[in-house]
């Protein structure tokens, strides 16, 4: 806490200054590794049973507060991330189905820099983003042989860890209020060991240091509301 109210107090004559108060709202599409919770998914082996989901790409949802000063952008930011899996068998006796649903949220800073030109309505820029990631992870287990269920139980696992996202793109300018910018960039996780919130005998075979990282590329494209700070207002 400490170490943010200097950061703030650093940056407050900028700040004040600012050109800009800016809403930014990004929707993208990330590929994940997510190597240890694709393992667990592996190890789970009812006779005759395939997975037919394995975390696949999936979309992002992503939303930012903060202010624009000549060529620097930064402030806070936040993002959705899901994916899932599912191992499935059927016949004409039953069902073994284990759903796999897995989500994080993103919270960090981000610092980014627009590169100058000749023209006014585009810039390429860079982009640093580190932050902090809480992950939840549903596994939702059931068998059910002639119509009666044999199995019907949840597992719970949380994770937190760190995450930092160097990314590149182009913002482009119609209107004076209103930025356009597409992106990509690619994601590093950290720490995120596995916590389970309750456990049962199941045929989910995890351990004890799994750990849910989203690793991967991400695409981003994104609406930036620019709202003229003090020292646009008066001129």
């Amino acid at each position: 806490m400490k170490n943010l109210l200097k950061y703030l107090f650093i940056l407050f004559p900028t700040i004040l200054n600012a050109q800009y108060l800016a809403f930014q709202y990004e929707f993208g599409y990330g590929s994940f590794q997510l190597e240890d919770i694709k393992a667990i998914q592996d190890r789970v082996w009812i006779y005759g049973a395939k997975s037919t989901e394995y975390f696949p790409n999936h979309y992002t949802q992503s939303g930012a507060i903060g202010y624009i000063a000549g060529q620097h952008h930064f402030g806070v930011n936040g993002s959705f991330l899901t994916t899932g899996g599912r191992v499935h068998v059927a016949d004409y006796s039953g069902e073994y189905k284990t759903d796999m649903v897995l989500t994080g949220i993103r919270i960090g800073i981000f610092y980014r820099y627009y590169f100058p030109n000749n023209t006014q309505w585009w810039n390429m820029y860079i982009q640093a983003a580190p932050g902090f990631l809480h992950s939840r992870l549903k596994i939702d287990e059931k068998l059910v042989l002639y119509n009666r269920k044999i199995v019907d139980k949840k597992l719970f696992f949380n994770s937190k860890g760190a995450y930092f996202e160097p990314s590149i793109g182009a913002r482009f300018k119609p209107l004076r209020w209103l930025h356009l910018s597409l992106g990509c960039g690619y994601e590093i996780d950290a720490w995120g060991k596995m916590k389970h919130l309750n456990a049962y005998n199941t045929t989910i075979k995890y351990h004890g240091d799994d750990k849910i990282r989203w690793n991967g590329f991400r695409l981003y494209a994104g609406l930036i509301f620019a709202v003229p700070g003090q020292s646009v207002a008066t001129q």
